[in-house]
């Protein structure tokens, strides 16, 4: 399977969470064929482009700490929605792999940093 695996930046990190991709956290990179995999079960890709944010570059640009801060090496591992032909179809059968979008894993670890 050729699959572009994009490491990314703040900037990247920011389009993710403000277009809602789907993301697992903690996916390790071998698992990364068996999510596209899965996401093709349900509804094909435009393209194949996965991104793998760090647990560092989250806690840096989110300014989470302490207990809320990720592992520094942990992958949060995306997916555009623009990228699926029809994103509406995993919207129920992402919760079974632990699916979220990435503007709620943002908004819950920053009003939890703010506690």
């Amino acid at each position: 399977m050729d699959i572009n695996i994009v490491n990314t930046d703040a900037t990247t990190l920011q389009d993710l969470v403000d277009h809602s991709a789907l993301t697992i956290e903690g996916l390790a990179l071998d698992s990364i064929p068996q999510f596209v995999e899965w996401i093709e079960e349900h509804t094909p890709l435009k393209t194949k482009t996965v991104y793998v944010t760090k647990g560092a570059l989250a806690n840096r640009e989110w300014g989470l700490t302490g207990r809320n801060a990720y592992l520094a090496d942990i992958n949060l591992v995306s997916v555009k929605l623009d990228d699926m032909e029809d994103f509406k179809k995993i919207v129920m059968p992402r919760f079974n792999i632990g699916g979220r979008w990435m503007d709620d894993i943002y908004d819950n670890n920053v009003r939890r940093e703010r506690r």
